[in-house]
This record gives structure tokens, C-alpha cells and sequence, in this order.
């Protein structure tokens, strides 16, 4: 039987020369100005000094596919003089030197389903993987990743403590977003604003006051949205709605139509209190949220979407926004660079809002992403030579993309690059609407499983029908996603990683 004495005599003995042990360890290279100290004090990088001298390969989603995809990771040669690029130059050059990680990269286009071939075939390929949330989750069930909160330091800020909420499974946590990566950001729904036609239409200015107010008092609902909207719409000169003329109150597309659900703090899904999951689509807060949501999402007198527009939808509505002709654009923030970068002479000028509350007792705004883009990083398990090596670049690659060792932190260039356009009068207070959009993600767990096979286009598909059928449509599926959302909770329970 084991020596319980012999093991407290062995962790004491520890404890007297562990600090010993820390001081010989970090001592060379502290003269490096690394801001090394494990308590974790702010703006301190929490993890001792050290020296791995390797290379940490990532499996990373290609440029053609996100803009950022391999950028957020590795700086491209092409891009000198971008203030993203410069960042990422910056920091990676920081590791290098202070801790020996090279960084590398393998784009691909589904690198989430490109894992598979190595992790089956026990090849050590890549440390990191980063893809999609509705490319990578679904694999953890098959052993491909490894359990992270024993490894990292999670409850710091530069995790995003929604994913690790939203994404974790009978408390493992596979997959994390934060300030490493841009492509969470970039993917996460928000509402723009068109600023001139908010502040001329004195319907608006003067019974709702100044907007970036009228969110901050809480006030910011689906009623105020839709009333705003209606107030401005108008028909083309042919007097017909639901073309590329007219004005619109909303501009949008068909899979906004659960992102503005999952406004109520609602999804498909969603993890208890007791750790386990429920399916809410027939709850009553969904089933009342989306009732809203179907009001405005199928007024055609008011709302413009995609899909109405055939081929040509997508550059449609981003075009009727950027010449003027919508108050508001239900996208995501990836948007903001495609007006950018619009060779529209006659930009609009607008701003950021968050996407709206159900009512004014909701206590705060949700913000949903778009699960076929939005970003995670996980660690396969073929990752064990080079596993603590990976974990400690992970950290750095938190902690230096939001407090950089010199120059601009990589996540305020990303902020710089996003608001700061040219023709755009961006405000500090659209900055702070994109912190309350970015602290405030929601993750739906179902939609990314899409247990039963539906869930994933359920509000969407619902509200494209032309008839509010939610409640009888879910339930030809319901029983399907329960015991499949069942086989998933016990798939994780026996998972050996």
C-alpha cells in the first residue's frame, strides 16, 4: 500500500525548494526584460522564463477562406506596413527571442476535418489546430483533442470566458477563443447603424435620443428595433419593396433570423446549472423571442434579406447599406472591412450597436456568432513531445496579443483596422459597443452539434417558410436531438483525454 507519510515528507521537501529550484531556473533570462511572475499580477506574464528552442506548427484555416486566418498567427511578407501584420510581427519575434517558439503555419480550408488524417494516423504533424467551432467540436467525442483547464490559466482576461462557458462539456474544456485569435471577433454578429439617417429623421433622434445612450440605459429591445425600422422604410420608385431600390429599416440575411433569437439570451441549447444540457427551442423564452424575431425578419415592408435578391443577395445588401439605404445591418464585424475596402466613393457613415435585448428587464446584451466561421484553437492528442512547449505558446500568445512586450498589442490593431476607416466617423463610443459585443459572445452548443440534424437552421429555416410553425416543426425532431444530445454528453463523460 502506498506511504501516505512518504508522500507528505516528499511534497514538504518540495515546497522548501521549490523556490530554489524557481530561482535558478529564470535566472539568465529575466536580464531579458520578460515580465515574468507567477502571481499574476496585472499586465505580468504569468508563467516562469523559459527556453524551448522548437517549433509549434499550427493547422490554421488560409487566408482565401478568413481574412485572418493565417495573419492572427503568423505575419505575411506581402503586408508591410499593416498594422495587424506589423503587430503580429512584433509579438512573434518577442517569443522567439525570449522563449525560443517558432511559429509556424499550414493553411488549409477545413483544417478541422484535415486533423483527422493525422491524429488517426498517430503523426505528430501539428500542435495546434484551429478552425471553425462547427468544424472542430464535434471531433473531441473521437479522442482527437486534449482537455486544456488542468494546462492553461483559463480564468484569465485574455481568454474569452463565454467560449470557455458556452463550449465546455461535463467541465472539460477542449476549445478556447480570446485574444490570440482574430477570427472570433471577426465572426461574431453585431448591428451598424447608419448615422445620417438615424440623426435627420427626427422620429428617431427625438424619441429615442442619442443611440449609443438609449443601449447604455438598457433600452435597446426588438420593439425599439422594429419601430425604428418601420419609420424609415420606404418603397422603390416603382412602389414595390423587396428590391435592390427603396430604404429599409433592417438589412440582413436568413441566418440573422437565430442570432437576433439568441439576443433573449436563448439558443437551441443550452448548458445547467448542474452541468448537463437542455434543449430550449419550445421553451417559452425562445418560443416568445422568436414570435418577434418572425414578426420582423418576414415584414418585407421593413426588412431586406439576402435571399430575397437571388444570386447577387450578399453584395445587394452590403451595396444598399454602404450607398445609404438601410438604418440598420444585421452582420458580422468582418463586414466592416468589406465597406472598408468598398470602392464606393460616397461611403455611409456608421456605427456599432449590439444586437437587441428582448425586453428592458434583460439585464445584458447577447451577441451570437456565426458557427460556420467563428473560431476556436484546440491541442490534437498526437501533441506529446512538444505539449508543454505548445501550452506555454498558447498563454504567450494570449497574454502578448493583448499586452504587448512593445508597440501596439495585436488586439488593438485589430481595433484600429476595424474602426478606423476611411470616410467613417467612428466615435470611442463605437469602441466600447464593440467591447460590449466581443465580452458579451454567445455560443450555441446546439447549432454547433446540430443534434437531430436541424438544429443548426431551425430559426432560420422556420422564418424562410413564410409561417411560424417553430414549436410543430421542432417537434418531428425533438426526440432525435435529445438522444443524440444524450450520446454526446456520455461520449464526453468516458472520453480518456
Amino acid at each position: 500500500m502506498f506511504n501516505r507519510k512518504f508522500l507528505l515528507c516528499v511534497l514538504a521537501l518540495l515546497l522548501i525548494t521549490a523556490p530554489l529550484l524557481t530561482a535558478c531556473k529564470t535566472g539568465d533570462d529575466t536580464s531579458k526584460d520578460v515580465k515574468s511572475n507567477v502571481s499574476g499580477e496585472p499586465n505580468s506574464f504569468p508563467l516562469e522564463v523559459e527556453n524551448f528552442d522548437t517549433t509549434i506548427k499550427i493547422l490554421c484555416v488560409e487566408k482565401a477562406r478568413h481574412k485572418y486566418g493565417e495573419l492572427q498567427f503568423v505575419p505575411n511578407d506581402e503586408l508591410d506596413g499593416d498594422a495587424i501584420n506589423e503587430a503580429v510581427k512584433v509579438r512573434n519575434a518577442y517569443i522567439k527571442e525570449n522563449f525560443g517558439i517558432t511559429i509556424e503555419v499550414k493553411p488549409t480550408r477545413y483544417p478541422g476535418d484535415d486533423i483527422k488524417t493525422t491524429v488517426e494516423a498517430g503523426l505528430d504533424e501539428y500542435q495546434i489546430v484551429a478552425d471553425a467551432v462547427y468544424k472542430m467540436l464535434p471531433n473531441a467525442t473521437a479522442n482527437y483533442y486534449v482537455s486544456l483547464q488542468d494546462d492553461l490559466l483559463l480564468d484569465r482576461d485574455w481568454w474569452d470566458q463565454n467560449a470557455i462557458e458556452n463550449l465546455s462539456i461535463t467541465e472539460k474544456t477542449y476549445f478556447v477563443a480570446g485574444d490570440a485569435l482574430l477570427t472570433d471577433d471577426d465572426h461574431t454578429y453585431l448591428i451598424l447603424y447608419n448615422k445620417k439617417m438615424y440623426e435627420q429623421n427626427t422620429n428617431l433622434s427625438e424619441k429615442y435620443g442619442d443611440i449609443y445612450d438609449f443601449v447604455n440605459d438598457g433600452k435597446w429591445t426588438y420593439d425599439a428595433m422594429y419601430e425604428m425600422a418601420k419609420s424609415v422604410s420606404k418603397a422603390d420608385d416603382n412602389g414595390q419593396f423587396g428590391t435592390t431600390g427603396g430604404t429599409y429599416g433592417l438589412l440582413g440575411e436568413g441566418y440573422g433570423t437565430g442570432i437576433l433569437v439568441e439576443g433573449s439570451g436563448v439558443c437551441s441549447a443550452q448548458k445547467t446549472n448542474d452541468g448537463g444540457i437542455e434543449l430550449l427551442v419550445d421553451s417559452e423564452q425562445s418560443v416568445n423571442a422568436f414570435d418577434k424575431v418572425f414578426n420582423l425578419m418576414t415584414d418585407k415592408t421593413t426588412t431586406l434579406r439576402v435571399e430575397q435578391l437571388g444570386e447577387t443577395g450578399w453584395t445587394d445588401v452590403s451595396n444598399a447599406f454602404v450607398s445609404g439605404r438601410g438604418l440598420f445591418y444585421l452582420t458580422t464585424t468582418s463586414s466592416i472591412s468589406g465597406i472598408r475596402d468598398s470602392k464606393s466613393e460616397d461611403k455611409v457613415d456608421f456605427g456599432v450597436i449590439p444586437i437587441p435585448k428582448y425586453d428592458e428587464e434583460q439585464e445584458k446584451y447577447f451577441n451570437g456568432v456565426n458557427v460556420y466561421q467563428a473560431t476556436v484553437m484546440a491541442v490534437p492528442t498526437t501533441n506529446v513531445e512538444k505539449r508543454d512547449a505548445t501550452i506555454y505558446l498558447m498563454e504567450a500568445l494570449g497574454y502578448f496579443s493583448k499586452y504587448p512586450s512593445t508597440g501596439e498589442s495585436v488586439t488593438n490593431a485589430y481595433y484600429e483596422t476595424t474602426l478606423k476607416l476611411k470616410s467613417v466617423d467612428f466615435v470611442d463610443e463605437d469602441e466600447k459597443m464593440l467591447d460590449n459585443v466581443f465580452n458579451n459572445r454567445l455560443y450555441d452548443i446546439g447549432a454547433i452539434y446540430n443534434w437531430g440534424g436541424n438544429l443548426i437552421g431551425i430559426y432560420s429555416a422556420t422564418m424562410r417558410s413564410g409561417s411560424n410553425t417553430l414549436v410543430s416543426s421542432y417537434e418531428k425532431i425533438k426526440n432525435g436531438a435529445q438522444m443524440a444530445m444524450e450520446q454526446t454528453i456520455e461520449d464526453y463523460k468516458n472520453l480518456i483525454t
